[in-house]
């Protein structure tokens, strides 16, 4: 069991590891990518974070908003995310496995969108541990 509050936490480093760890995949693509081609891809990879920040920024809001609803001081961790949540997690990280498994989208691809989107999820990680920070300070 877990104070309430800590759940943030626990979801933010969550958020802040899955987003490097799908940047890392990014630019290691990005880096496969023939030097002369590079220089287009930063701006869908701009595009792609701010699309998904935007989206995730909202999504973080909803899931402290949640979090900090609970009634009980304590909970087991496996409630720092909902239903709705874990299936998003595994639909995501399954299909963006299946992608690059079966190459069913191009080395560029991978090495714009995987950073933009990386960044965006790290950056939801960050307002997370913020708001969790917080909630600490307010007692």
């Amino acid at each position: 069991m877990v104070k309430r509050k800590n759940l943030l936490l626990i979801a933010g480093l969550f958020w802040i590891v899955a987003g490097l760890n799908v940047v890392l995949v990014g630019v290691q693509s990005f880096l496969q990518v023939d030097g002369e081609s590079r220089w287009w891809m930063f701006i869908p990879m701009v595009v792609v974070f701010a699309i998904f920040a935007m989206m995730f920024r909202n999504v973080a809001r909803k899931h402290a908003n949640r979090i900090l609803s609970y009634e009980a001081s304590k909970l087991p961790i496996w409630r720092t995310f909902d239903v709705k949540g874990y299936l998003i997690i595994v639909v995501m990280m399954g299909g963006g496995m299946a992608l690059r498994f079966f190459h069913l989208v191009p080395t560029e691809f991978v090495g714009f969108f995987y950073p933009g989107l990386g960044s965006a999820l790290a950056m939801t990680g960050i307002l997370l541990v913020r708001r969790w920070g917080k909630a600490e300070h307010e007692g």
